[in-house]
């Protein structure tokens, strides 16, 4: 079972690999690459960086107690090194352990704040989506797959605000037959203390928005490095399918599923698929080194082995 675990992401990716590449003229990708302006691919860059540090700064104001912002930077660069180099995804799994490590917060809480924050994100992005179905026409099964998608993280959203909000009942019910469950099951709910809070949701909202605007704009900015004249919202629906690609379960990284959905994505728009790949190349490789360097930097200066990690993932709740 274990070992099927890791070896099917790898099948995933390998058959998404051979999708993107299978009918690329690799002359042609050569010379878009060497016809790229890295101007544009150092504004995508820190565009991506700002992105990522109001992600970082959102997640504090998940937790009833603010935790310091270089507990959660920590954190979840160490997490999305792991998702990056590590079979699994694990590194949601570690990052929690991590800011127990710093900041004494039961893990349980943690893991809550991490799911809240994944449905948000889904949310968001999907929302922005169904912006889109206004302004493109988009294949039929794009829009089908998108307003699915958006339905499941509402359903989410829905799921966890009637776990809040019958907490004590589900938490007596489950005492008898287990204990621990019922611990785990109050501290679950603990992290999801936000959804009380008319005021840290508007914060998170306003974050959220802000964070992935700009992140859909840092996609819109790599188009031009590569001479690609197409619309803002075009760069919005990039990363729409980038995020449908990072939802598959493939090998570490995300390789392939994401190459293959952001060159799908431009194709729409009639990208040629050879300058589409090496756009997608470069997008992955600017997000991908960077946080895995940053990550490893972290998980060092926090005297912390790739061992330890897994020793973290065994200890209690």
């Amino acid at each position: 079972m274990k070992t099927a675990k890791v070896f099917i992401p790898i099948l995933i990716s390998i058959l998404f690999v051979y999708l993107a590449i299978k009918d690329l003229s690799f002359s042609k990708v050569a010379t878009a690459f060497s016809d790229i302006s890295w101007g544009w691919i150092f504004a995508s860059f820190v565009a991506g960086i700002l992105a990522f540090v109001l992600r970082v700064i959102r997640w504090g104001y998940f937790f009833e107690k603010l935790p310091s912002f270089p507990s959660l930077l920590s954190a979840f660069l160490i997490g999305l090194m792991v998702n990056n180099i590590l079979p699994a995804r694990i590194g949601e799994i570690v990052r929690v352990f991590v800011l127990k490590k710093k900041e004494g917060i039961s893990v349980s809480t943690s893991f809550a704040t991490v799911i809240l924050e994944r449905i948000f994100d889904g949310l968001v992005v999907f929302l922005f989506f169904l912006v889109l179905l206004f302004i493109c026409p988009f294949p039929r099964k794009i829009k089908v797959m998108g307003v699915i998608i958006t339905g499941v993280y509402i359903l989410a959203l829905i799921f966890l605000i009637l776990l809040k909000a019958n907490k004590g009942f589900l938490v007596q019910k489950i005492g008898f037959i287990s204990q621990r469950l019922a611990h785990i099951l109050n501290s679950f709910s603990s992290g999801l203390s936000i959804l009380h809070s008319l005021r840290k949701l508007f914060v998170i909202i306003v974050f959220s928005i802000a964070s992935w605007s700009i992140c859909g704009f840092s996609f819109y900015l790599g188009l031009p490095a590569f001479s690609i004249s197409l619309p803002v919202y075009v760069g919005f629906f990039v990363l729409v399918m980038a995020v449908v690609g990072v939802m598959i379960p493939a090998a570490p990284g995300y390789i392939g599923t994401y190459q293959y959905f952001c060159i799908l994505a431009l194709k729409i728009f009639g990208v040629d698929e050879n300058i589409a790949f090496s756009y997608s190349i470069v997008l992955y490789v600017i997000s991908f080194f960077p946080t895995t360097i940053a990550g490893i930097t972290f998980l060092f200066i926090e005297g912390l082995s790739f061992h330890e990690l897994f020793k973290l993932k065994k200890e209690k709740v």
